[in-house]
């Protein structure tokens, strides 16, 4: 197996080339991304039977920090060091019903609307858990591995292998993404981590990060316009839904109400992009104490061919670093 990490992706520019992404129904959303938004003709939806409760995994650390993870949608909807960083919305189902809204669900094959449904098939489904170790106080970690089904194949005809590994140490929570082409042809696809961070107050608090001169997505805008962000810090004073391309490293949501539950992100391998969204106003949602700071790959679909493999790694720190 061939691993092909991130930098080289990027420096590959013949990999996403027009020609091989047109044909692609990822390309569709690549162009919405700097364009305008899709309306999906009825996209082709996987069916959710299960109506119990879902298992969960628990981590701890020595330090006293703690990860909660569904295997229902590789799913992290809790991390405590020692106040709760993450947010699960108040109109979160735990049944199985639908993907879990909240924490850190995934995005992938695709991100937002296009010709599969909303964000992909991978959080509606049951990852495998292939490891756990949380009996190791220092380095607690489970992972999960998510593959093609018959299901999967009939919206989107590509064989694949995701093996998602959540670790804790002493500072962070830490997660890795890998996604590998088990296909004997090649296939692109986007991804993201859409991760609810809990916050005081929405209208007070901020998201810092090299956002001034970014191109910046205004997806509430209709249609939506692309324009270069003037601001170094992104605040939330009415519904948003932005995507930032090629803002990535280190950003911070800092919270104005209790400083010392501002929480940091560091993108270290393959996410690109950040998309920031707060549904501003909806009180069903519980807008008022969330804000979403995502981890994305999707301004520039990756491209894989035959066993290859992209990394993508992300650590979350309490506090503003």
């Amino acid at each position: 197996m061939r691993v092909l990490l991130p930098l080289l992706l990027v420096g590959h520019a013949a990999a996403f080339a027009p020609s091989s992404l047109l044909s692609s129904p990822l390309a569709a959303r690549s162009e919405a991304l700097s364009s305008s938004r899709i309306t999906a003709r009825e996209p082709k939806r996987l069916s959710l039977r299960m109506s119990e409760p879902l298992k969960s995994i628990e981590l701890k650390h020595s330090s006293g920090s703690s990860a909660t993870i569904y295997p229902f949608g590789a799913t992290v909807t809790s991390y405590k060091a020692p106040h709760e960083v993450l947010f699960v919305r108040p109109d979160a189902k735990f049944d199985g019903s639908k993907p879990i809204s909240g924490g850190i669900p995934h995005c992938f094959p695709q991100f937002g609307p296009g010709k599969i449904q909303q964000h992909g098939f991978a959080r509606n489904l049951v990852w495998n858990v292939k490891d756990v170790s949380a009996d190791e106080p220092d380095m607690p970690s489970v992972t999960l591995e998510l593959t093609e089904t018959d299901e999967t194949m009939a919206m989107w005809p590509n064989k694949f292998k995701c093996t998602y590994i959540v670790g804790l140490d002493e500072e962070k929570l830490n997660c890795e993404l890998r996604v590998t082409n088990t296909d004997s042809k090649p296939w692109d696809f986007q991804a993201a981590l859409h991760t609810y961070f809990g916050v005081s107050n929405i209208d007070k608090c901020e998201v810092r990060g090299a956002f001034k001169g970014s191109e910046h997505l205004n997806r509430m805008d209709k249609p939506p316009s692309k324009t270069k962000e003037s601001r170094d810090a992104i605040r939330f004073d009415k519904e948003v839904d932005s995507c930032y391309e090629g803002v990535s490293g280190q950003v911070v949501l800092y919270d104005e109400v209790k400083p010392n539950q501002s929480v940091t992100i560091r993108n270290l391998a393959g996410w690109e992009d950040t998309v920031l969204w707060n549904p501003y106003g909806n009180e069903g949602m519980g807008y008022k104490n969330f804000a979403c700071v995502e981890s994305v790959k999707a301004a520039k679909p990756v491209t894989l061919a035959a066993g290859e493999t992209w990394i993508s790694r992300v650590a979350i720190l309490p506090g503003a670093k």
